[in-house]
């Protein structure tokens, strides 16, 4: 970007390492290389200018560095060392950066040329004691050690040092002097801490009286050590990397570190790339006017990275997770502008993405060295994974949730209250040449959150923690398409459908919901529903359909499924229809999230009870939802098998909700659709061709043919209730399974007859049983009618003597009495009767002698019924064999007594 240019030691694919070793075994330590090489990657702060100042040869004072590690304390030391070394580079050096900061005095610092320079990292360990390094690296160093083990003294003493550093003035160099001095034992027998503070103490007293022979600089972690108290007796000089310019200085030595040319990119460039994410800054953390300039300024000087960045990664996620700050950050910025530097025009938080190259996050994990960021990492990464999974089409959808979820990672590393980002944090870290939608951002931030299980509400930021947010989880899992590939969800919001309309009381007890799933008008609308759900399981129980949509042609759409996909009872069935406008029930999204949010939490609250709460609150959330959602019903008013999509239904309102609909409908039935005369009608019919109440009920349950209205079914129960009520009456009569005769007595009060005949309900076979009849003349009492018993009598005509029968076997009798079956006959009058006198009323029928089956049809055709009551029964067979006669006898009925005549023949 911009022409920008990072050094080579960064670009190779393995980034090398950034701390500062003052010499190594290598010989490619700080000081080891030439001061050129090193001056070039070295920015002269405020704080160098300063240590080389005060170790100019005007100067007497001891150096004493203070910071924490990684702050650049052994980078400014090996600078130390080379100016001390080679005046000459380090002059030039100076010069050039005067003219590049414009600060001409930089070339006017005095500099010392005739120091003999040790440095050395003491955490190294390699001297026991600080004499052992200057007697080994001072030329003259073996013979003061000759002459100070002549003294027999702990420590060397001042005059043996004085007269080595008179003979060669010397600057000596301590790195990590803390780290080796609180090493260091301490006992009666090796008071070697306490030699090294007397050893201290005479160092930094010769460097300041005598500032012309000794030069000491030193480096600490902090001044409250025992390691720091001697040199500041002697008040050093103290550079703490602090300061009101401290951040700005450390900003610009971290980009002249990172980059061989940043400062010869032009500042209006700069301004003009990252203008549209400056001014969204603005807006988004409502910055004053009055702060505008000098936050451009900034942006500026930290580019191509965000201040903001800066500020995160050093004050918060380095400061929080005891990282070696500069040395660290130089590394993990280095990886970041790698692998994204070139594509964006400032980078962000953002720009530490989990799905792609490390982008620094790796080279952060390594600094930080906290296995705690590095499984939240870890758990950034599958909710990445759950939101492209949970969404449709994430390019479109969620377009910047690999820089969300980065960015909020990031910043969910800093410590206490200020982990974690709040929405226009994170729109800002993804905000690049152009400003981005804030409605647009809104949702797409929702649908993340939504989908991700790590992501909780900290007041008002978002935060990514290690411990799984259940509600969040939950959702996540919801959106997943994938995990109820099986169908369990649309199962569960067919179960909730099916509670919230039938219940557990007397609906369920007398309605059958069956919701129809959202292929329901396909081939096959049943294999998808449970087995009880299947037509052929239905009892008598009113099935209630529910259909997942409204349908686009009602009349055609329901009329072609009731013919097709039912084969009986076709006019039984009742349509229950959603309000108009709403989407299919099994493709509406939210209610598919409700429902698998309840089974899901249903099913994990076996294993935590912060399940539990959950499952009752989406559950709660579905049933609302399902109570309101069905408004009509739809029932078949006429029919045409031969044409289906010809059908007619009536469709009406429901002013009820819930597990009340079933019963509302079936009262709205009753009182507004059902047609008593046209029952009526239909039973009087029945009744007129002696037919059974189980072959009423039957064709009640299916649609009536030829383009009539169909009546509507109002249950088993109910339609014999209502025959009963036609009996009471006196409309009709009905033969009880030929145990009794119902009929209502003339005079008898309605009331009381239903009172009297209301419990006679038949079930099952035993409908066939009991049959319809017309009215009878005279009913006797009890509503039983008793055929009066005859005895017949064997007329004399005149003319013809009677002649005995073959047989004569008594057929209708009661009361003592018996009607002969085969009466004698009179020869030649063929089939005629020896008939009694007739009484008023009565009249005689005669059949010639025919088939069973045709005789059956003849006396029909008579108008005899089974409520006929019948007198003087006789009939003649000319001949039968005994096994005939046998099973004659047997299929006469119970509760009438029969005579018996026969004449037998000789074997």
């Amino acid at each position: 970007m911009l022409g920008l240019s990072l050094r080579a030691e960064f670009q190779g694919k393995r980034l090398q390492g950034t701390a500062i070793e003052l010499a190594n075994d290598k010989g490619v330590g700080a000081t080891q290389i030439p001061a050129q090489d090193f001056l070039r990657i070295t920015y002269p702060s405020l704080d160098l200018l300063k240590a080389i100042e005060a170790v100019g040869p005007s100067q007497g004072r001891p150096v004493v560095l203070i910071g924490e590690r990684g702050q650049g304390k052994s980078h400014l030391m090996a600078a130390l060392y080379h100016a001390l070394t080679d005046s000459h580079t380090t002059r030039s050096w100076l010069t050039h950066w005067s003219g590049t900061l414009s600060m001409p005095k930089l070339a006017e610092l005095p500099l010392r040329d005739d120091m003999h320079v040790i440095s050395e990292s003491l955490h190294r360990q390699r001297y026991k004691h600080l004499w052992d390094l200057l007697f080994e690296k001072h030329p003259f160093g073996p013979h003061a050690r000759g002459k100070w083990e002549g003294m027999g003294t702990d420590v060397p003493s001042d005059q043996v040092l004085l007269e080595m550093f008179t003979k060669q003035p010397t600057a000596l160099i301590l790195d990590e002097y803390q780290t080796w001095f609180d090493g260091l034992t301490n006992t009666k027998q090796h008071p070697w801490r306490n030699w090294a503070f007397n050893f201290v103490q005479l160092l930094s007293e010769i460097a300041k009286e005598n500032p012309d022979k000794l030069v000491l600089v030193v480096s600490v972690r902090n001044g409250n050590s025992d390691a720091y108290q001697q040199l500041h007796r002697v008040g050093p000089v103290l550079v703490d990397f602090k300061g009101p310019n401290a951040d700005r200085e450390r900003r610009r030595l971290l980009l002249h570190r990172l980059f061989d040319n940043r400062l010869q990119v032009d500042d209006a460039a700069i301004e003009a790339t990252i203008s549209a994410h400056v001014s969204e800054y603005f807006r988004l953390h409502e910055v004053p006017p009055a702060e505008h300039d000098r936050k451009r300024m900034e942006f500026r000087q930290a580019w191509p990275f965000a201040p903001h960045l800066l500020q995160l990664l050093e004050d918060q996620v380095l400061v929080a997770t005891d990282a070696q700050e500069t040395r660290d950050l130089i590394r993990i910025l280095a990886n970041l502008y790698k692998n994204a530097g070139e594509k964006a025009p400032l980078l962000t938080a953002a720009d530490f993405r989990l799905d792609g190259p490390d982008s620094g996050i790796m080279a952060l994990l390594d600094s930080v060295s906290n296995q705690h960021h590095a499984t939240l990492r870890e758990k950034a990464q599958r909710n990445l994974d759950a939101v492209k999974e949970a969404v449709h089409d994430p390019a479109a959808t969620v377009p910047h949730v690999s820089e969300v979820i980065g960015a909020l990672w990031l910043r969910s590393l800093a410590a206490g209250n200020v982990a974690g980002a709040d929405r226009g944090t994170l729109q800002l870290d993804v905000t690049r040449g152009k400003p981005v939608d804030d409605n647009a951002f809104q949702v797409e931030l929702s649908a993340i959150v939504d989908n991700s299980f790590n992501i909780h509400q900290a007041g008002g930021r978002l935060v990514f923690r290690e411990e799984e947010n259940p509600e969040a989880k939950l959702k996540a899992t919801a959106r997943n398409d994938k995990l109820f590939a099986d169908g369990g969800d649309r199962l569960h919001l067919a179960q909730q459908v099916r509670y919230v309309l039938g219940g557990a009381g007397d609906t369920a007890q007398h309605f059958r919901i069956v919701v129809l799933r959202e292929t329901w008008h396909g081939d096959d609308p049943w294999s998808a529903l449970e087995l009880g759900d299947h037509p052929d399981q239905w009892d008598a129980k009113i099935p209630v359909l529910v259909l997942p949509e409204q349908p686009d042609k009602l009349d055609a759409r329901l009329g072609v499924f009731l013919a097709k996909r039912l084969t009986k009872r076709r006019n039984t069935v009742r349509f229950l229809l959603p309000r108009a406008g709403l989407p299919n029930l099994f493709l509406d999204r939210d209610l598919l999230l409700l429902a698998r949010m309840a089974l899901k939490a249903a099913e994990w609250m076996k294993q935590s009870a912060d399940y539990k709460p959950l499952q009752q609150k989406y559950e709660k959330e579905l049933r609302t939802a399902l109570r309101t959602r069905f408004d009509r019903y739809a029932i078949l008013e006429t029919w045409s098998f031969m044409e289906p999509t010809q059908c007619v239904f009536r469709v009406e309102a429901l002013g009820e909700q819930g597990e009340k609909i079933p019963e509302a409908m079936d009262r709205h039935i009753r009182d507004n659709v059902f047609i008593p005369e046209d029952f009526r009608d239909f039973v009087l019919a029945a009744a007129a061709n002696n037919d059974s109440v189980g072959k009423v009920l039957r064709e009640l349950q299916e649609p009536r043919p030829n383009g009539h209205e169909c009546i509507p079914w109002l249950g088993e129960t109910a339609a014999q209730e209502r025959v009963l009520r036609l009996c009471a009456q006196g409309k009709i009569g009905i033969d009880w399974r030929g145990q009794k005769y119902l009929q209502a007595q003339p005079g008898e009060a309605e009331q009381d007859a239903w009172n009297r005949i209301r419990g006679n309900i038949a079930t099952g076979k035993h409908l066939d049983e009991v049959v319809l009849h017309l009215p009878q003349a005279a009913p006797q009492t009890g509503g039983t009618v008793t055929p009066p018993v005859q005895t017949p009598v064997q007329p004399v005509i005149p003319g013809f003597e009677p002649v005995a029968p073959p047989a004569v076997v008594a057929v209708a009798g009661g009361g003592g009495g018996a009607t002969v079956l085969f009466p004698p006959i009179q020869p030649g009058l063929g089939s005629s009767l020896f008939e009694k006198p007739l009484s008023n009323g009565q009249k005689r029928h005669s059949v010639p002698a025919t088939s069973p089956l045709n005789l059956l049809s003849r006396v029909e055709n008579l108008g005899v019924n089974a409520g006929t009551p019948v007198r003087d029964v006789s009939i003649r067979i000319d001949a039968l064999s005994g096994a005939q006669l046998q099973k004659l006898i047997k299929a006469l009925p119970d509760g009438v007594t029969y005579a018996l005549d026969l004449a037998t023949e000789e074997a």
